[in-house]
């Protein structure tokens, strides 16, 4: 029997969802393997010479011609790496008594029963000291829970090399919330607009829409940092700030001109949503509406936006995927490498949208590019990006279920 073009398109497409799925899958597993991977407690080597020498440290990197160690870091992070050719070893093994120990700047220190000795020589304060070897499978499960919970709950320290990521991710989640503050009733209402409205004025929106859903995100940044941070922001410190200047309060980067920076960018994509969520009502309810005696305002806010709040949380959901991802534009209106204090805190007012922040995206940027040590800082990028993939999963799942129930709810509207 011969089968229809429509059934192997369907088996083409049904094909292209499956591995789409597997490559996501794959992308997510990788993320989650070597995002996690630096949290697990390495084995300490004790690596004896022929020349009878002893190197005692954590191999990082190992190839057919030598191993490569970090060695006790007694005088700065990431300056103790040592390469020793395979054909110099005579004894290779890993004492269960071989300490590990890490100091409050990051620095990690390798011993043999001369621990105190080996801190003093560096001086720092400890912050753990483990032996590695001598842990078991759970143990060593508590240890990376443990490493995850300081990564999580903790800020960086050592150039960004070492500690924890709080206040990126608590910058990300405070932008991404306020970004959406704006750009939604905005976008909401060019919807609305583009809806009900005809002719010169429509098109006029509609082309401007069109050409800031083509623009790169970096020209918004641009766009961020001249309109909003030297033309807004310098207006409001001479009005306002002037006994300040010529030290800036609001003219320079920080939260509110990056939130406002990507709801811009996230404009086009709640505009397109909302605006089909509305076309796709059925006509005999706006009409239904009007001959009862409704007014068309009355009909718009108590009809038809109700019916359309499923595309609008699916606006919400584009919106946020896109601006949790956009790192060019923050890095001229806001972002920094490390921020002194954080955008949201207890003190009143408690936001502080004047202040620059943190992000996650750009964590990821500075861990795989700029760090100084490359074999700490890729192992951070993986896990900086994979927080920030669950971050946009956890935002996303919530708009998604709300989503989904209000769907169900208004369902019967459209039959």
């Amino acid at each position: 029997m011969r089968r229809s073009s429509g059934d192997a398109g369907a088996w083409l497409i049904a094909g292209l969802a499956a591995v789409s799925l597997a490559l996501l899958l794959g992308l997510l597993g990788l993320l989650l393997k070597a995002g996690l991977a630096p949290f697990w407690p390495a084995q300490v080597d004790e690596i004896r010479l022929r020349d009878g020498s002893v190197v005692l440290g954590e191999i990082v990197v190992a190839d057919a011609v030598a191993l490569a160690l970090r060695t006790s870091e007694l005088e700065r992070i990431g300056g103790a790496y040592r390469r020793v050719p395979r054909d110099e070893i005579a004894a290779q093994s890993q004492p269960p008594d071989a300490d590990l120990i890490v100091l409050d700047d990051g620095r990690r220190l390798y011993a043999r029963g001369d621990a105190d000795a080996l801190v003093a020589q560096a001086g720092g304060a400890v912050s753990s000291h483990v032996q590695p070897n001598a842990l078991g499978f759970f143990a060593r499960v508590a240890a990376a829970m443990r490493g995850l919970a300081h990564f999580l709950g903790s800020a960086p320290v050592a150039s960004n090399l070492e500690g924890g990521v709080l206040p990126a991710l608590i910058g990300t989640v405070t932008l991404v919330l306020l970004m959406s503050l704006v750009a939604m009733p905005l976008g909401v209402a060019t919807a609305i607009y583009l809806h009900q409205r005809r002719g010169f004025g429509l098109r006029l929106v509609r082309g401007a829409i069109n050409q800031l859903a083509g623009m790169p995100a970096i020209v918004y940044g641009v766009l961020g940092l001249g309109l909003f941070v030297h033309g807004i922001g310098a207006g409001i410190d001479r009005w306002f700030y002037a006994d300040r200047l010529p030290v800036p309060t609001f003219g320079s980067g920080g939260l509110l001109w990056a939130a406002l920076t990507l709801a811009l960018l996230t404009l086009p994509v709640v505009v397109v949503s909302v605006e089909e969520g509305l076309a796709r009502i059925p006509a005999g309810l706006r009409e239904g509406s009007l001959a009862l005696g409704a007014t068309r305002d009355e009909t718009l806010w108590k009809l038809l936006l109700p019916a359309a709040r499923p595309a609008l949380l699916t606006g919400l959901v584009l919106a946020v995927a896109r601006a949790a991802g956009s790192v060019a534009p923050l890095m001229l209106v806001g972002v920094v490498k490390l921020a002194p204090a954080l955008p949201l805190d207890g003190t009143f007012p408690y936001l502080h949208p004047s202040q620059q922040f943190m992000h996650l995206g750009f964590a990821v940027y500075d861990a795989a590019l700029a760090s100084p040590d490359a074999i700490r800082g890729v192992p951070r990028a993986y896990a900086c990006a994979g927080l920030l993939v669950g971050v946009v999963i956890v935002l996303n799942l919530s708009a998604i279920l709300l989503r989904n129930r209000l769907r169900d709810r208004y369902r019967a509207l459209e039959s």
